[in-house]
């Protein structure tokens, strides 16, 4: 897996274990609720064996150590977390408990959107505006609208994904970024053209720049845009994001997190050596996170992420207006916007949300996150109005990512339902 696709899983690069797990274990009816004749401490035992069985199996191959799940049944009500493993791979470690922190990847984007949408609230700024109203150093992008940064349909280039920023990464993981420093990786000059692209496609720049929007338009740190205007707000007291490296206070909470995973890039899919390859088995807990920043930054656990998951969804962040442009989809086949998901067109991206369409269930709300040692799944089913998180300490290596699977298996032991042996065939892969 490219690092592209480390902080964009479950979003823009959705793997065929994902939307496969989907499309073939999701015929299922609606109405789900937990088994009346089962105790919550019954669910909690069930949902435990899940994740310990998984870690059994899962172990070497993903270099995980720990799993880490939460379901909530209905908005307002208290759910069920349940843990398994310890903090490290290579020694026996402290045990996981449920404020086990972990990075939490490109689920950070909806909340850079939803940040953004909360000053357009406010009229500060307007998401029809472009890069050149508010960023006008990059003239090269001035036409781009914030809202297609948001949808990934601006046809600007990822910088996760040039050769240059990958050399940095493998040999300096501990180095320490600013945005304007991660937007020089992608900006076009005669020596750097990265490739542009016409439709979808997933470039963490577009949510560097978005932060940087973020910030000039309020006059406020993004720090201090996610504290006040979500953490707080919905009670995420497990929440934290630093523009460098984290404090040791949240250092001392986080799991290790391992990297497993090397692969070429995007722009050189056919390199004789992985760029990334020196991470390989490195515990990367330490390493500085502003690589990620507004693309990918936060630490969570999973009981705060379906904090966020429950308040979007229920309107507690955003006004009506712009909760509906937030949840206003484009297609990922096409990159022209759709109703909603469906049959014929099952991949949707809203404003850093991703939707999916699931035969017995039609229209959900999904994403995996990614860095290079941790991984957070969330699906919502609103027909259910069941949230299930899932975070694990690794990436995976390509195509081995099995963390969507078990958080689809946790919705089946919640609701009591089996899913089908086989169903319609997963969409191709797509990055």
């Amino acid at each position: 897996m490219t690092i592209t696709q480390t902080l964009a899983q479950g979003a823009g690069c959705v793997r065929r274990s994902l939307l496969g797990a989907l499309m073939m274990g999701l015929l299922l009816g609606a109405g789900a609720l937990p088994a009346a004749a089962e105790s919550r401490e019954e669910l909690r035992a069930k949902m435990t064996a899940a994740l310990q069985s998984y870690l059994k199996e899962r172990r070497k191959i993903e270099l995980i150590s720990g799993v880490s799940a939460f379901v909530s049944f209905r908005d307002g009500e208290t759910g069920i977390s349940a843990v398994a493993g310890t903090t490290k791979f290579y020694d026996s470690g402290e045990r996981i408990t449920r404020r086990t922190l972990y990075q939490i990847g490109s689920n950070t984007k909806q909340m850079t959107a939803a940040v953004l949408l909360q000053l357009e609230a406010q009229g500060l700024l307007d998401i029809d505006q472009t890069v050149g109203d508010w960023l006008p150093q990059y003239p090269a992008w001035r036409k781009v609208s914030i809202r297609r940064l948001l949808n990934m349909t601006s046809g600007i280039p990822t910088y996760t994904e040039a050769d240059a920023f990958m050399a940095s990464q493998a040999n300096h993981p501990n180095r320490h970024y600013t945005p304007e420093q991660l937007i020089a990786f992608a900006y076009p000059t005669p020596t750097n053209q990265l490739p542009t692209s016409t439709g979808w496609f997933y470039s963490n720049t577009n949510y560097i720049l978005a932060g940087m929007i973020a910030e000039k338009a309020s006059g406020r740190s993004l720090k201090q845009l996610y504290q006040t205007g979500l953490f707080d707000r919905l009670y995420m007291k497990d929440s934290f994001y630093e523009p460098r490296a984290l404090p040791e206070s949240v250092l001392a909470r986080m799991s290790s997190g391992y990297f497993n995973n090397p692969t070429c890039g995007v722009y050189e899919p056919d390199c004789k050596v992985a760029p990334l390859a020196p991470l390989v088995g490195k515990n990367m807990r330490r390493a500085d996170i502003s690589w990620a920043g507004a693309a990918g930054g936060v630490v969570s656990t999973p009981r705060d992420l379906q904090r966020w998951v429950r308040g979007l969804f229920a309107g507690r962040v955003l006004p009506p207006k712009q909760l509906k442009e937030m949840l206003e989809l484009v297609s990922l086949e096409s990159g022209k916007p759709i109703p909603e998901t469906t049959a014929e067109d099952p991949r949707g991206f809203g404003l850093g949300v991703a939707a999916a369409y699931a035969p017995g269930l039609g229209h959900l709300w999904f994403y995996e996150g990614i860095t290079l040692g941790y991984r957070a799944v969330h699906f919502y089913f609103p027909k259910d109005d069941l949230v299930v998180t899932v975070f694990a300490n690794s990436q995976a290596p390509e195509g081995k990512d099995e963390l969507p699977p078990l958080a689809l298996k946790l919705y089946e032991l919640i609701t009591d339902r089996s899913a089908p042996d086989d169903g319609p065939e997963a969409p191709q892969d797509f990055d």
